[in-house]
């Protein structure tokens, strides 16, 4: 696919179009993200679009991806790249790619939307949120070390913290006259002496933890080209045999860093209430009945956990 060059005396603006088969909504993963606790880097705009600064091949490159319709069933997506130098065609693919990635846009909804077909809750849920995607985050290893921040504690002190580590581990980069703050590589995260993330209300144990996957990160111990290759249970066996990640973490790695189908994070809270609502369960679900629940949606449960967030999220909101 050709790029568009937006500005014909400056090719340092590219604008790609998204093609994507419907339904497709940019509002919902928009919405999705402006309430989500995992967005820290991303600047949610509804007029803007989303933003993101990425390093793209050493470069930092500011990505948007914007929409020219509401219609979900006649979509029309574009991944704009800014940058201060010239952006060549390896940068235009590797952010077509991110952008891809990020929207799930690759991934046909059709079976998913044939679960409904036989589950009430489920189908409401596809209904109120029509053409609505798993959204992903920029790589694996940002997905790890969010989902690390953010175990057994409140999800708005997990985000103070993930906003803290950013200052503290992260670069900050100018584009546009603009500053945008951009995720650290593992390298960088391992140069924080853990006194100082201490002082920042880390405790000393998720210290060690970011600190441990990082170190396999950057010595190619923790691999996650080649995890990605792996089946399901094999991957999440692999990814628990580190430090620091549990069987929750990796399964939020799987479903929101690799893009796998069908992981269910159970014991997750948010999941597990959403559980006990949708299906008049009058409490919280365990882990084995969120488990049981999702056990005829195999294949597409990423989806199912996903939609339940996004309800939950609903719920918060309207009892505000």
């Amino acid at each position: 696919m050709k790029a568009k060059v937006t500005d014909p005396m400056a090719r340092n603006r590219v604008t790609l179009p998204l093609p994507v088969d419907p339904p497709f909504s940019f509002r919902w993963a928009m919405e999705y993200l402006s309430s989500s606790p995992s967005t820290v880097l991303e600047n949610v705009d509804p007029h803007a679009g989303l933003q993101r600064v990425l390093y793209l091949h050493g470069r930092p490159v500011l990505l948007v991806l914007r929409s020219d319709s509401e219609d979900v069933e006649h979509p029309a997506l574009f991944v704009e790249m800014h940058s201060e130098r010239k952006i060549s065609r390896t940068i235009c693919d590797t952010g077509l790619h991110w952008a891809r990635n990020t929207l799930n846009l690759d991934q046909n909804p059709h079976d998913f939307l044939k679960l409904g077909k036989r589950d009430a809750p489920l189908r409401q849920l596809q209904e109120q949120f029509r053409g609505m995607r798993p959204v992903r985050l920029a790589s694996p290893y940002e997905s790890l070390i969010w989902a690390i921040i953010g175990q057994q504690i409140h999800v708005a002190f997990a985000r103070r913290l993930k906003y803290r580590f950013l200052e503290h581990c992260g670069d900050q980069v100018q584009i546009d006259g603009h500053r945008y703050p951009v995720f650290p590589g593992p390298e960088q995260v391992l140069r924080a002496d853990p006194q100082e993330l201490a002082a920042l209300q880390f405790s000393r144990q998720k210290s060690a933890y970011i600190a441990a996957v990082s170190a396999a990160v950057a010595d190619g111990r923790l691999n996650f080209e080649a995890i990605s290759a792996l089946p399901q249970e094999q991957a999440i066996s692999h990814l628990t045999k580190f430090r620091g990640i549990g069987r929750w973490t990796a399964e939020y790695v799987l479903m929101r860093g690799l893009g796998y189908l069908d992981c269910i994070p159970a014991a997750d809270i948010g999941l597990r209430k959403a559980a006990g609502e949708l299906y008049g369960l009058g409490r919280t679900a365990s882990e084995k009945e969120v488990r049981d629940i999702t056990e005829p949606f195999q294949g597409w449960r990423s989806w199912v956990a996903f939609y339940w967030w996004m309800a939950l999220q609903q719920n918060n909101q309207s009892a505000k």
